[in-house]
């Protein structure tokens, strides 16, 4: 079943994330930020196949539109920042040039790991 699987892999993003985001090495804090984008992105895409939608591309706002538009629920905070996370999938995996701060990579991997724990909560009561 896929479905399961792609919130496994988001998962995995998330572990990976939490180990390279403490690296004192900037390219392993960029790969930080890249692994907690996939797995923000992999999360709603399994939203949607879970009502029947296959979601293409990485454009996390994007994806949050098409579905709310058949009423699924995204966090807010992720909502919010929907522009940053895509940026998070480019620049900091082909050209990592910018800075960016550990803090707001660490809070996006909490809020995606708590996003995720409330989905698996709620499969487990089905």
């Amino acid at each position: 079943m896929i479905e399961p699987t792609l919130l496994s892999i988001a998962k995995a993003d998330l572990k990976t994330a939490k180990r390279c985001v403490l690296s004192e090495d900037k390219y392993e804090k960029h790969i930080a930020a890249y692994h907690t984008q996939q797995a923000i992105e992999k999360t709603i895409k399994y939203l949607a196949m879970q009502e029947g939608l296959n979601l293409w591309g990485h454009d996390i706002a994007k994806l949050i539109s098409q579905c709310k538009s058949i009423g699924l629920e995204i966090p807010t905070e992720i909502q919010k920042n929907a522009r940053v996370y895509t940026l998070w999938e480019t620049i900091y995996r082909y050209y990592p040039t910018q800075r960016i701060r550990r803090d707001s990579i660490q809070k996006a991997i909490r809020i995606a790991e708590e996003w995720i724990a409330k989905l698996e909560q709620k499969n487990n009561r089905r």
